[in-house]
């Protein structure tokens, strides 16, 4: 039972720093699309990334996990889910009425469970 707990309580650390993670990533992309309207949605996307990795990496090394983790592992980690959130976003441009920041926002918000994931048994695994 406790096992669980620590297991849950570690995925609800995780949610809160995404949260706040997810939040620095619309901010910086609802900004730059608000600010410059000529900017892709993809410029947009790639500097909010950029932002939100920062703000994922320390929180995860400092709330979540509570240990350094491997960063190299965990930008690869970042940059597959960035990566499909950059193939959602385009499927969303290509086939739907959907543009600018919530067509970002839609994109930004499909990927979490799957980065939970590899971040919990890959990137900040405990060592053996």
């Amino acid at each position: 039972m406790s096992r669980r707990m620590g297991e849950a309580g570690t995925a609800v650390r995780f949610g809160l720093v995404g949260g706040i993670a997810t939040g620095a990533h619309l901010l910086v992309a609802g900004v730059l699309l608000g600010f410059w309207p000529v900017m892709s949605e993809f410029a947009a996307n790639v500097m909010a990334f950029l932002v939100a990795f920062q703000v994922s990496l320390i929180g995860h090394r400092r709330v979540t996990f509570r240990r350094r983790g491997r960063a190299r592992r965990f930008f690869l980690v970042a940059a597959s889910g960035f990566a499909l959130n950059n193939g959602v976003l385009a499927a969303l441009l290509a086939v739907t009425p959907l543009g600018g920041f919530v067509a970002v926002a839609i994109a930004t918000l499909t990927v979490p469970v799957l980065t939970y994931v590899a971040s919990r048994f890959w990137a900040f695994r405990e060592p053996h």
